[in-house]
């Protein structure tokens, strides 16, 4: 079955014709270039201190209107350690105390799987229609630029970078129709958070130029989709990508900061006025720890897989393969982008379970593999059972 053994950039390239043509991001608000307003939370009634005092004295205990910022770092391969679902997992926290919560992704990602674009582009288009969405960025290349860029606001370190969204098919970057579908859906995304659409586009194909005059007084920034503009942003020999100065010029980004304590002062968030909520770091570490310990394990079941109980007889052997079945579709339960060997190692499937045709016929299409592959390992290991039981029998 030529689809089990495909490699991990295989993998991303048939998904990446599909994703260039399927859902659009959500349309922009009416002026492009303005962003849409950031939800902003209730804030705390201003009762009397007679009041609040009448309250400490009956006993009540006030509930902390402040807004919650939850800081969610994810780095790595996107689709493997940059992920949706770490994102949804916040949103939920954040939905807890209402609309208008602080929501800080912290990226660091040198890109990816193109097939996790439509699920990070749906969480933060919810997510930013709710509460306050931030990008923090390390580093953004690729798809994890397409990601900073479903969030109205910018922020860079100083060494950050950020850009370079850029397409493969095989060993070569996409062409024609499915280039120009691409082309199209970054530019909707950038003009989606409010920023200038060309920008957009310059960051995924190079031919393709970008300048900019900036207003000495006002600051306003006017772009152009040409060279006539006072500063060249983008020329046509490479895709854009933005280092920390030029973004923080242009209006690409917000400000520059280094640290936590920066990046709120930049946000303009005002002492007492919010708490910063564990869970963000949390759920980022808890996710972290996940991969590493599947890849261990892999590792592991691997090479036992090819020892197969050597030095044991083959009811021995066997046994042993059925074990490590096990151990396999726990990882694919748990990990999923380990077992699929996104960061090598190869799909974790062993020759014996890639058989049953019928099962993995639809195997790159399902959202959840690993109900797929447990019906496979379950097959295996009543084979396995037959032929311990034809053993038995012989004896």
């Amino acid at each position: 079955m030529k689809y089990i053994s495909t490699t991990l950039f295989a993998l991303a390239v048939v998904s990446s014709i599909a994703v260039a043509q399927t859902k659009p991001p959500s349309p922009p608000s009416a002026d492009p270039t303005k962003a849409p307003a950031i939800p902003v939370a209730k804030p705390a009634d201003a009762s009397s201190s007679a009041a609040k005092s009448d309250a400490t004295k009956l006993g009540v205990v006030e509930k902390d209107t402040r807004r919650q910022v939850f800081i969610l770092p994810l780095g790595g391969m996107v689709g493997v350690g940059l992920r949706h679902q770490e994102m949804e997992k916040i949103e939920k926290e954040a939905d807890k105390f209402g609309p208008g919560q602080i929501i800080v992704i912290r990226i660091n990602s040198g890109g990816g799987l193109v097939t996790e674009g439509d699920d990070i582009a749906d969480s933060l288009t919810r997510m930013r229609d709710k509460h306050r969405v931030v990008a923090w960025i390390e580093v953004a290349i690729s798809g994890a630029a397409f990601t900073a860029m479903h969030c109205r606001e910018i922020y860079f370190l100083k060494t950050g970078t950020l850009g370079s969204i850029t397409m493969y098919e095989g060993v070569k970057s996409v062409e024609g129709k499915v280039l120009e579908a691409w082309i199209a859906r970054v530019a909707e995304v950038s003009e989606g958070a409010g920023r200038n659409a060309q920008v957009g586009r310059c960051m995924v194909y190079s031919p393709l130029v970008v300048s900019y005059t900036k207003d000495a007084k006002s600051g306003k920034v006017t772009f152009f989709e040409n060279d006539t503009g006072e500063h060249m942003l983008s020329d046509d020999k490479d895709n854009l990508t933005f280092t920390e100065d030029v973004a923080l010029d242009c209006g690409f980004s917000q400000g520059t900061a280094d640290t936590e304590e920066e990046l709120f002062k930049i946000m303009q968030l005002k002492p007492n006025s919010y708490v910063v909520n564990p869970q963000g770091k949390k759920v980022a570490e808890a996710w972290e720890k996940i991969i590493k310990d599947s890849v261990k394990a892999r590792e592991r079941i691997s090479n036992e897989w090819d020892i197969k109980g050597s030095g044991q007889g083959p009811a021995a052997q066997i046994a042993v393969r059925m074990k490590l079945l096990d151990e396999m579709l726990r990882i694919w339960e748990k990990c999923e982008p380990v077992a699929m060997g996104y960061e090598g190692g190869g799909i974790l499937i062993p020759e014996d379970a890639q058989q049953y045709e019928d099962l993995f016929a639809s195997f790159q299409k399902a959202k959840v593999k690993a109900p797929i592959v447990k019906q496979a390992f379950d097959r295996l290991k009543k084979q396995y059972k037959q032929q311990l039981a034809e053993m038995r029998n012989n004896k």
